[in-house]
């Protein structure tokens, strides 16, 4: 994904300034974003200044977007309201930890430059989950129903995910575990001087 700052000046904020960061993880629904976004959020905990926030999206539809739909406009605006939400948690500091299918490239770009605006670092996590893998997992139980013709605008089935063109990190589910992704993602935002361990626990 292109963002509006180099990698190189987003860094410089986050060390420089203690800024905000924004881990946003994106694949197909059984893909293990949940899942790898915790454990992520739980290294962070351990090892950052900052306060961690995660917003997953099953969350976010019980509490934030109640009742929206899920057409391509509705998954957009969807999308739009995590954006937002990351990005007031970067505006003071925080680092917030996004798990959301955010099925399509336009409305993770807004999301993007709503972190960007608000002074914050965001980082496109990739799930590169193969679909059959995900109808394997199923944990849910939705891939059988939309594969049944019983749920309708089911991403991957009946509605498209736009896979990341360029991602700031890529998964491979299939031969990474839970704890190597950990690392594979801590080893990354460590190289790329993404991460603030100096001082106490704070938000700005």
């Amino acid at each position: 994904m292109v963002k509006g700052r180099t990698r190189a000046r987003q860094a410089a904020d986050v060390e420089g300034a203690g800024g905000g960061l924004a881990l946003w993880f994106t694949g197909l629904p059984g893909s293990g974003k949940s899942t790898l976004s915790r454990a992520v959020a739980a290294e962070l905990d351990a090892c950052d200044r900052r306060l961690v926030t995660i917003l997953d999206g099953d969350m976010v539809r019980q509490f934030l977007s109640q009742g929206v739909g899920f057409t391509r406009q509705e998954r957009f605006d969807n999308v739009c309201r995590i954006g937002y939400a990351a990005s007031l948690i970067v505006r003071h500091g925080g680092i917030a930890i996004v798990a959301a299918v955010s099925p399509y490239r336009d409305a993770r770009a807004r999301a993007c430059e709503l972190v960007e605006e608000a002074g914050g670092a965001f980082l496109e996590i990739h799930m590169d989950t193969p679909f059959s893998a995900c109808v394997t997992r199923d944990p849910k139980g939705h891939y059988a129903r939309a594969l049944n013709g019983d749920m309708d605008l089911f991403t991957g089935v009946d509605d498209p995910y736009e896979k990341p063109l360029a991602p700031d990190i890529r998964v491979h589910t299939e031969t990474e575990d839970v704890a190597g992704a950990v690392r594979h993602v801590m080893a990354i935002l460590r190289e790329r001087h993404f991460l603030y361990s100096a001082g106490h626990k704070t938000t700005g």
